[in-house]
């Protein structure tokens, strides 16, 4: 065998979003704001109220994940619960003070954008995101595929 039967798409993406995750997170300590946590502060600021479930799918991010930044901005009062459509729904709104948290963080957030930017052409910039755009529509189709086959 040689080494490239060895490459996994799968390990390569995790490691990618972990480091990615990571500086992130290094950048927006002073905020008080993880990465998954700004983003979804950000999410319902640009979107308005929405349930776990969607801002899960919108970020490919797990349940548990949600569901564990949710209950923690919530205890932060950085984000409000209201019923949805249906008895088991919860809409989740950005508070007042989430919006503060939010605009603490954001100047942080440009800058590990600046830093990340500054590593890259703007070639390689692009391409970075055709390629996440690429990977994510074919793991969709390859998911999709696989269930109507299996």
């Amino acid at each position: 065998m040689n080494e490239a039967q060895f490459v996994c798409a799968c390990a390569t993406a995790r490691q990618v979003a972990r480091v990615l995750t990571q500086f992130y997170d290094s950048v927006l300590r002073e905020s008080g704001l993880e990465a998954p946590q700004f983003v979804l502060l950000l999410t319902l600021e640009k979107l308005g109220p929405s349930n776990q479930a969607a801002l899960g799918r919108l970020f490919g991010l797990g349940k548990t994940t949600v569901s564990r930044n949710v209950q923690w901005l919530e205890r932060q009062g950085w984000i409000a619960t209201t019923p949805g459509r249906t008895r088991r729904e919860r809409q989740l709104t950005l508070t007042t003070e989430g919006r503060r948290r939010l605009s603490v963080a954001k100047p942080r957030w440009k800058q590990a954008q600046e830093y990340l930017r500054a590593e890259m052409t703007e070639k390689e910039w692009a391409a970075m995101f055709r390629v996440f755009q690429t990977v994510t529509e074919a793991a969709h189709h390859a998911r999709q595929r696989r269930s109507e086959v299996g």
